[in-house]
């Protein structure tokens, strides 16, 4: 369960505590709040997976002489009960909407409690709600600001002497506390563009027995919006389930689809569906493997030699940083120069990175006011400048990133001196770019954007689109993971999972780790942490502190060196 802290610092406690209400909730998978009416059953779906669940929320149906807003009210609260496709807030509407109804359009995840109010023509009534999330149809959580607001309109007519409601708003409304009781979130799998790595995109759908279903239904339909054009799917476009559900039986997931101009003498297409498929489906507790059939045929694939895709890319467990103001490695306590990067007498150096390889290196200039990158044994190249730029980050295809005050996007290849490009992100202009970090597979990225007083952040994921070259050339709108937070960096510890803080403060920083699906934990605090660093997992998260390099172990920082700062894991 997540905690908040005692000792936030007074300035920003009331943006942060508001906006981690919702985040710290969906991470809390043991406990939460009991529906506004109606007792709380045990529902026994028929699926391993519904079993291990948490017990379902069974809303009470309407009452006999219930007011016009007493069945609003009702038909809200019913929003907690998706078995059997809300089949109790169906009872709230009349015969036809119940028809034409469509729950699974959206859900806002609200705080506090909606305000029903009657409006000036009779039958008529408004519903106000705070929204501190938003789930769309197709599964995507975004986190929404501070104080967003929703307004549903209802209208209603008497049905064999009771009031039904006839016209509603598509989608559910839901505590933020019982959001992720009913909904879990799952992983679907796309692929780079050479189809050797395996890039996540969350979904969360509610806990029932069709989502194995849901979730080759929303493969079929293609990646998240802010990963179109940055992933590829092995599933065409044109391809459709075969039969309305995707049946699981002793661990196996049957997949049958409908595809035209499918050849099966085609293993390494036929094999490419088959891997992203099982990689998303094995999410799913009740299942182990997938069976595919393609045109009522089962899809053969014994015959092909294509290795399993890379499903997450790690980091090499030495960090790069300062000592003395010089480039240095680090890891497992010991400090070794790098002597063959020649530096001016005067240069100075802070946030440094490097690539995989730990062969080519990046960071600004002591003033902050320019990137400079190097190899082994060459001399430094300026690639841009600008205000309060990014630590680079450095991705997997050979290109190394930034940004600042300006919200411009800079990229540069390691292995040319040629000018940095501007990668595409109209939507970040009126930005301050406070961190950017690209995913070990190189195909998202991490943004931090601050306000102009600096004191509230949005951290967003975001695609990369790229040229046949690999050239980037635009970083898609992004999904907000986390809003109005108290946080200026980011850093990935896995393909899933970034930890965030606020640095460069006198009092306490309180690091988060976070999961790209919306859930977040806190982590101790730290005392006037100046950096911080993510390797492979929960158990490699450094800060540096005061002069000093602390590892996150277990519910303290240990010290680990005082001579070194300022560190950063490849990527």
């Amino acid at each position: 369960m997540t905690r908040e802290p005692s000792n936030h610092r007074p300035r920003r406690r009331r943006q942060w505590a508001a906006a981690c209400a919702l985040a710290a909730t969906l991470a809390m998978t043991g406990c939460g709040a009991m529906p506004r009416s109606g007792p709380v059953h045990k529902v026994v779906e028929p699926t391993t997976e519904a079993q291990e669940q948490p017990a379902r929320y069974t809303p009470a149906t309407p009452q006999t002489g219930a007011s016009a807003q007493e069945i609003v009210e009702g038909f809200l609260t019913a929003g907690v009960g998706a078995q059997d496709d809300y089949a109790v807030a169906r009872q709230y509407l009349t015969p036809q909407l119940a028809n034409t109804w469509k729950p699974d359009t959206r859900v806002l995840v609200y705080k506090g409690e909606p305000s029903t109010v009657p409006r000036l023509s009779d039958g008529q009534y408004r519903t106000s709600l705070e929204v501190g999330a938003e789930r769309s149809a197709n599964g995507v959580l975004e986190q929404q600001p501070e104080g967003t607001t929703r307004v549903l309109d209802f209208t209603l007519t008497s049905v064999d002497g009771q009031w039904r409601i006839s016209e509603a708003p598509d989608g559910v409304i839901v505590p933020f506390d019982d959001f992720p009781e009913i909904f879990k979130a799952y992983t679907l799998y796309f692929f780079d563009d050479d189809y050797g790595r395996l890039v996540p995109d969350p979904r969360w759908f509610a806990e029932r027995s069709t989502v194995p279903t849901a979730m080759v239904r929303e493969l079929l339909a293609g990646p998240a919006a802010h990963l179109d054009g940055a992933v590829t799917s092995a599933l065409p476009g044109g391809a459709t389930l075969a039969r309305s559900a995707v049946p699981v039986s002793d661990g196996t997931a049957s997949v049958d689809l409908n595809l035209a101009q499918f050849d099966p003498a085609d293993v390494e297409r036929g094999k490419r569906m088959e891997q992203q498929l099982e990689a998303s489906l094995q999410g799913v507790p009740a299942v182990d493997t997938v069976e595919l059939s393609i045109n009522d045929a089962p899809v053969e694939t014994s015959g092909s030699d294509r290795d399993e895709p890379v499903r997450e890319v790690t980091v090499p467990n030495r960090q790069i940083g300062v000592s003395h103001n010089q480039l240095a490695f680090y890891q497992g306590g010991q400090t070794e120069l790098i002597n063959d990067v020649p530096l001016s007498g005067d240069a100075q150096i802070v946030r440094p990175g490097m690539d995989q390889a730990m062969e080519n290196f990046g960071w600004v200039g002591g003033a902050g006011g320019a990137v400079f990158t190097a190899a082994q044994g060459e001399s430094p190249v300026q690639r841009w400048s600008g205000e309060d730029l990014t630590r680079p980050s450095f991705d997997i295809q050979g290109w190394v990133w930034g940004s600042g005050a300006d919200g411009v996007v800079h990229a540069a290849r390691t292995d040319a001196d040629d000018d940095a490009i501007t990668v595409a992100a109209d939507w970040l202009a009126d930005d301050r770019v406070a961190g950017l970090r690209i995913s070990r597979e190189g195909n998202r990225a991490l943004i931090v954007t601050t306000n102009e007083g600096q004191d509230r952040s949005n951290v967003w994921l975001s695609g990369i689109v790229r040229d046949e070259s690999g050239r980037p050339t635009e970083l898609k709108q992004g999904n907000l993971v986390a809003a109005d937070v108290d946080v200026d960096t980011v850093q990935w510890i896995s393909g899933t999972e970034f930890v965030t803080t606020a640095l460069g403060e006198n009092g306490n920083s309180q690091p988060r780790q976070y999961s790209v699906s919306g859930s977040n934990e806190a982590l101790p605090s730290l005392v006037g942490v100046t950096s911080l660093a993510g390797g492979n997992g929960s158990t490699a998260i450094y800060g540096a502190a005061e002069g000093n390099l602390y590892l996150l172990t277990g519910s303290s920082w240990s010290q680990q060196s005082d001579n070194v700062t300022d560190t950063a894991f490849a990527g």
